[in-house]
């Protein structure tokens, strides 16, 4: 079977099942495994390098209104590899190619793809629409025991951590400039850490928060985890957090940097890791992390 990816987080459950050797294409954002990241680039980015937080969101705030897609799609590429398999999803015009971007790309295309090539949107919102989301992948590749496995052991992870009734307040920020709530999977994340998500239901969509909804809140602890950004670069928006007069003028509490692209970002078997890596800075105290998260800092309110 030849395999096209074009989000990080289908090559991420590709690999779940043991089909990473499958894939002929993957987007450009794919950054794991290792073993794929010489393949050809099926997709690009129509956002230019360099821009702020803000910039992104007015940027991206336009094109949607405009009804123009964020992302390209290099159909004569695809097109020229006849994959059997397409993997897009339908979650969130913003994260990835949409199957409506696929089908305007191909139009025009001399040969477009073969009739025997399936197009599979993976949509999951929560940890189990992620784990339907893997079944899926796996009853068209025939993986279906390698789903069941991973599966179970995702289950397990999440059961081991053994967390009390919650009596922390956690709030996670999607996004900091314009702060973004936590939305979809992530507020399951901070319940299986053993925490109350202070805004934010499982799922529900990310949204904007102004900041007295923020200090209204009262969360006892921050966590950044700002959607397609590692760890340094949410250490460096954390630090910016984190001199806001709107923020220090009342919260007391940690503000912690996290690596959203592999834990928190993608709908993939390593949100139970970023469940994980939230229980171990926020329940366990773990001061500085293992170099996927870090506490910026535990600021005294300004006077």
């Amino acid at each position: 079977m030849r395999i096209v990816s074009l989000l990080p987080s289908a090559t991420e459950l590709v690999g779940a099942l043991g089909l990473h050797e499958h894939l002929v294409a993957i987007s450009h954002e794919c950054d794991t495994p290792q073993s794929v990241l010489h393949l050809p680039k099926a997709t690009g980015s129509r956002i230019p390098d360099g821009l702020s937080q803000k910039e992104i969101n007015t940027l991206v705030a336009e094109s949607i209104a405009d009804g123009q897609p964020l992302y390209t799609v290099d159909a004569a590429l695809i097109r020229d590899l006849k994959p059997d398999l397409v993997l897009t999803q339908g979650l969130c015009d913003v994260c990835a190619v949409t199957p409506e971007t696929i089908e305007t790309s191909l139009r025009g295309v001399s040969c477009t793809l073969p009739a025997t090539t399936t197009v599979m949107s993976l949509n999951g919102m929560s940890i189990e629409g992620i784990f339907d989301d893997l079944r899926s992948l796996a009853s068209v590749t025939n993986r279906q025991q390698h789903a069941e496995d991973a599966i179970s052991t995702a289950r397990r992870r999440l059961k081991d951590l053994g967390t009390d009734e919650p009596t922390r307040k956690l709030l996670l920020l999607e996004w900091v400039d314009p702060a973004y709530s936590p939305g979809h999977w992530v507020p399951e994340q901070i319940a299986a850490a053993g925490c109350m998500s202070a805004i934010g239901a499982p799922g529900d969509h990310s949204r904007a928060l102004h900041w007295h909804e923020i200090q209204d809140s009262a969360p006892d602890a921050i966590g950044v985890i700002s959607c397609g950004y590692d760890l340094e670069d949410n250490i460096r928006f954390a630090e910016q957090l984190r001199e806001l007069p709107e923020l220090t003028s009342w919260f007391t509490g940690p503000v912690v940097a996290f690596d959203a692209n592999r834990f928190f970002s993608r709908p993939t078997l390593a949100v139970v890791e970023g469940a994980i890596r939230l229980h171990e800075a926020f329940i366990d105290g773990q001061p500085t992390g293992d170099g996927f998260h870090r506490i910026v800092s535990e600021a005294t309110p300004s006077t």
